[in-house]
């Protein structure tokens, strides 16, 4: 008896190239329908509800969005902080407190579903919440032209979609990715609908002051991206700060004070 051709079956030259839809039809069902839940991964809060500084506002849709506010000295800019994944604004009061000590303001906020606020983590979502917190500084009467716009990782997304949208003083990202596919497709042409956050595409427009982050051992967002970023950006004001020997999650181990001195010095320029 054939076993191996009752196990396998008849060869066809068919055979791979079906192989091949069927998993780039299931790879698009995954990219349409559960993306969202695969790129966003909320941690338990670290911080409580009685947070000093903390709001909980609550947008015309019923979401509510916790925003910290340490405000700025008079003629300082206020950092607009997008966090990164699996953490949330609680992860970086100290950061905070180092940044507020130097009289810059800073605006921090979790998306949906992190920390205290509502709701479930999209990109959509997250661009309703860091519009919330710049309605928040035009009612605290922040000029547009005083905020500098920080995106650390996965927060890279709503900040250069921010950026494309207002006049910012500047635009400063860390460990940032061209696109959410990208990170797990590094690919020179998109292959899968409904990308999220297309960095790289919106970064054309932006010719704010531009100062981008990378640890060159990144091994979650990879250091190209970073370069592809500022490459492609039109800003005549433009830095970038790579830090050898460092990676992803340990980039502030290996280099937090000189990236805390770096920021504070971009944003007060």
């Amino acid at each position: 008896m054939d076993w191996k051709r009752i196990l396998i079956g008849k060869w066809s030259w068919k055979r791979p190239f079906y192989s091949l839809i069927s998993i780039y039809l299931m790879l698009v069902f995954v990219a349409v329908f559960f993306a969202d839940r695969i790129i966003f991964i909320p941690p338990p809060p670290s911080y409580r509800s009685d947070l000093p500084g903390l709001e909980l506002i609550e947008s015309p849709e019923g979401e509510v969005t916790a925003v910290l506010h340490l405000k700025a000295e008079p003629d300082k800019p206020t950092l607009l902080f997008s966090h990164g994944n699996a953490e949330d604004l609680g992860d970086w009061l100290p950061v905070f407190g180092e940044w507020h000590s130097k009289g810059l303001g800073v605006i921090a906020y979790d998306y949906p579903g992190y920390g205290h606020s509502s709701g479930t983590a999209s990109e959509a979502s997250c661009e309703r919440s860091i519009s919330c917190v710049r309605n928040h500084l035009k009612f605290n009467a922040v000029p547009e032209s005083s905020v500098v716009i920080v995106g650390r990782s996965v927060g890279s997304g709503p900040s250069v979609w921010l950026a494309s949208e207002m006049n910012a003083k500047a635009l400063i990202l860390i460990s940032p990715f061209t696109s959410a596919f990208n990170v797990a497709f590094p690919l020179p042409f998109p292959i899968l609908p409904r990308d999220r956050f297309p960095n790289l595409q919106r970064i054309r427009t932006i010719s704010t002051p531009l100062l981008i982050i990378h640890g060159e051992n990144d091994e979650v967002i990879p250091f190209t991206h970073g370069e592809q970023l500022f490459a492609a950006s039109p800003s005549n004001t433009k830095e970038f700060f790579a830090i050898p020997g460092a990676g992803h999650n340990d980039l502030f181990d290996v280099a937090g004070e000189e990236i805390i001195e770096r920021v504070a010095n971009f944003a007060l320029k």
